[in-house]
C-alpha cells in the first residue's frame, strides 16, 4: 500500500529504531547466551524504541522476535536453547512505530565457522543486495526474484521456495509477494512509494523441511544449515531506499 510523505519518515524512523535494537541483541549473542534471554531482551528494547514486536500475536505467533539457530530455517519461537561456539543464528524481527511495519533479519555467527557454513551466510547476503539492486518504480517483481535465484544457483546454494519475502508497512505482510525464485505468468509491477522486505532464506542441503510440535518452528529435515538475511526496502522513482541498512551489523557480534 503506496505510503504518504509522512508515513514514509515515520517507516525511515521506525526503520533505524529496528537496527539499534538488533545492534543490541548482536552484543548478546556469543557462546552461553540462552534464546529466552535474547527474546526478553528483543520486547524490552522495542518498547525503550517507543514501539512494539510487529511479530507478537501476528496470527497467534507468542513471542517478540524469530530466533533460529543452525539447521532451523524460519519462524522459531525461542527456546532454551544455549548457543555454543561454532552455531549461527538468525535473528529476525519486525518492529511496528507510529503504525507503520518495518522488517529485518541478520545470520550471525557464533565464534568461527567452517568455511562452508561462512560461504551459505556470504552467499544469502549477496543474493539479497543482488535482488535489491533491481527495485524501482515501475520495475517488475521478477527482476528482483531472478537476480536473487540466479546469485544462488550460480554459488550452488538452495532455495526454500515455500518461504518468500512480502510488501511491508501498513501491514506486517502485503501484496506483493517477493518469491526468491522466478515463477511463470505474469508479474507485480513495483510501486513509489511501497516498501518491501526482502529475504532470502537460504540452506546448504536439501529443500524438505520439517514443522516442529509448536506448529510455527520450521527446521531442515536433513539437518543442515540455513541462513538469512532481510531488509525493508523503500520503491523509489530513481531506484531505491534501504529502510533498515544492515551493513554495521555483518560479521562475527562482539561481546
Amino acid at each position: 500500500m503506496k505510503l504518504t510523505d509522512e508515513e514514509i519518515a515515520d517507516l525511515r524512523e521506525g526503520g533505524r529504531r529496528l537496527v539499534l535494537i538488533l545492534e543490541r541483541l548482536r552484543r548478546e549473542i556469543k557462546p552461553g547466551t540462552n534464546l529466552q534471554t535474547l527474546s526478553r531482551l528483543a520486547e524490552t528494547e522495542a518498547k525503550r524504541q517507543g514501539g512494539l514486536p510487529s511479530f507478537q500475536g501476528f496470527e497467534g505467533y507468542p513471542a517478540p522476535v524469530c530466533l533460529c539457530v543452525n539447521d532451523q530455517v524460519v519462524h522459531c519461537i525461542p527456546s532454551d536453547t544455549v548457543l555454543q561456539a561454532g552455531d549461527i543464528i538468525t535473528v529476525d524481527m519486525g518492529l511496528y512505530y507510529r503504525g507503520l511495519h518495518t522488517d529485518a533479519a541478520v545470520t550471525w555467527a557464533v565464534g568461527q565457522v567452517s568455511p562452508i557454513v561462512k560461504r551459505l551466510m556470504d552467499g544469502a547476503y549477496a543474493a539479497l543486495l543482488a535482488g535489491t539492486s533491481e527495485v524501482r518504480s515501475g520495475a517488475k517483481v521478477s527482476a528482483v526474484s531472478g537476480a536473487i535465484e540466479k546469485t544462488l544457483t550460480g554459488k550452488g546454494l538452495t532455495i526454500f521456495r515455500q518461504f518468500v519475502g512480502h510488501g511491508v508497512g501498513h501491514r506486517l505482510h502485503e501484496n506483493p509477494m517477493i518469491p526468491n525464485f522466478t515463477t511463470p505468468g505474469s508479474s507485480p509491477t513495483l510501486i513509489a512509494g511501497t516498501a518491501l522486505a526482502i529475504e532470502p532464506i537460504v540452506g546448504l542441503g536439501d529443500e524438505e523441511t520439517i514443522t516442529e510440535a509448536d506448529d510455527w518452528s520450521v527446521r531442515t529435515a536433513d539437518g543442515k544449515p540455513v541462513a538469512e538475511f532481510e531488509h525493508t526496502v523503500l520503491v523509489t522513482d530513481q531506484g531505491y531506499e534501504v529502510i533498515t541498512p544492515l551493513e554495521t551489523l555483518i560479521g562475527s557480534p562482539k561481546s
